[in-house]
């Protein structure tokens, strides 16, 4: 069992060396550490849920409520798992990593920005077809930043992604059973009301 992990680690640290340190330029060393910082997404997220509220029907009820519960579920999971595997982040073991915001003392794998974003995309994705295709690419985007910023290695991206794809496909699935008149899921004349 070690020598695949040996490998997988090797492996994780090269990507991150490349990811890190050979693709930086001006634009992304602006770019990147915005997307890496939590605070920056609170006033463009808060309009987008008024948006989906005030224009999106009563399913953009629901799917704000599935978005919400993925997004709680899926950060609490990934610092249960943290706390289990007690991965240290890349800018405390590697000499020369280019860091570009503060590197915190919590664990590595997975990440939590990963796996957030990852869950509410999901649920996006899922629940209003018309965001399909940009709650994704937000998502890589804001992934991606956490290897280019310094603070996490790619497969703790890749499994915080994973994570958040399968809670917020969960939650979405309960939203649809709960409610599928919501969603459209049940033939004509077979609504209930509500």
């Amino acid at each position: 069992m070690a020598a695949p992990i040996l490998g997988f680690s090797s492996v994780d640290t090269w990507l991150f060396l490349v990811l890190n340190r050979s693709l930086q330029n001006p634009l992304f060393d602006l770019v990147m550490p915005i997307l890496s910082t939590k605070r920056y997404a609170l006033l463009p997220a808060a309009v987008a849920v008024l948006m989906l509220i005030v224009w999106g029907g009563k399913r953009m009820w629901l799917v704000v409520a599935a978005g919400a519960l993925a997004i709680t579920l899926s950060d609490l999971g990934a610092n249960l798992i943290k706390a289990e595997l007690h991965r240290p982040r890349p800018c405390h073991v590697i000499v020369g990593a280019r860091l570009l915001m503060e590197c915190t003392q919590s664990f590595s794998l997975p990440s939590n920005h990963a796996s957030n974003m990852f869950a509410i995309a999901t649920v996006g994705w899922l629940g209003f077809p018309r965001w399909r295709w940009l709650l994704p690419l937000l998502a890589s985007g804001v992934a991606y930043s956490r290897v280019y910023v310094g603070v996490h290695y790619p497969g703790d991206v890749l499994v915080g992604a994973f994570w958040g794809v399968g809670i917020g496909w969960a939650c979405t699935a309960c939203a649809k059973r709960a409610l599928p008149e919501w969603f459209g899921d049940t033939p004509p004349g077979s609504l209930r009301k509500t």
